[in-house]
């Protein structure tokens, strides 16, 4: 329990505020949770769903590599693989929630590989080469929802604490300094009005 003040007026007044301070401030912290609890629930509904389309096409594309590889061989492919990886460039923004600055992951540039191989590479290497750049938008998708996620419950895991202190610590021990001092006040207002009536009795 937080140390007791003086019984005064000036420390009432001033506890009072602070309770009124501490209430209204854990009333706009329980306000921020549900919205962000809201705003993590909305995003979670749409990571099963990005997590399981991202695996099917990245299974979906390494399969399609499997004739190509067949027909070229490991070496051969990897080589083109290689020599075709174009610089890929991120545009990361964001916008807020509650003050959280939540991520946008975008491709700026980049991200389509390029099959340049010699004459007679398969037909089906364009086609490959094309589903493996198609993967990189889902997978930056993915990647959004999953940082998304993790700020999120960081945030809402804080905001809970704030809240607990509040409500647990600091308004219990406001209201029971605000009971003491008037407690304390009474007390010597009744002290006060004893010794007048004592002292008025004496001069009679």
């Amino acid at each position: 329990m937080a140390k007791l003040p003086a019984p005064t007026k000036a420390n009432l007044f001033r506890s009072q505020k602070e309770l009124r301070f501490a209430v209204e401030g854990a009333e706009l912290l329980h306000q921020k949770r549900d919205v962000l609890v809201m705003e993590l629930m909305n995003i979670l509904s749409d990571f099963g769903d990005s997590e399981l389309k991202l695996r099917e096409q990245m299974i979906a594309a390494l399969n399609s590599f499997v004739p190509v590889r067949a027909a070229m061989g490991r070496d051969l492919l990897d080589n083109i693989l290689i020599a075709g990886q174009p610089e890929m460039s991120l545009g990361i923004q964001g916008r807020a929630v509650m003050g959280i600055a939540l991520p946008a992951v975008r491709l700026a540039s980049g991200g389509k590989p390029a099959m340049r191989g010699p004459v007679g590479t398969p037909s089906q290497a364009d086609a490959a080469t094309a589903a493996v750049g198609d993967v990189v938008p889902r997978l930056l998708r993915f990647v959004e929802i999953v940082a998304t996620i993790w700020r999120l419950a960081t945030e809402i895991e804080k905001t809970q604490r704030r809240i607990n202190a509040i409500e647990n610590v600091f308004i219990p021990d406001a209201r029971r300094i605000i009971f003491w001092i008037k407690s304390a006040m009474e007390e010597n207002d009744r002290e006060e009005l004893f010794r007048r009536k004592l002292l008025k009795s004496r001069t009679r």
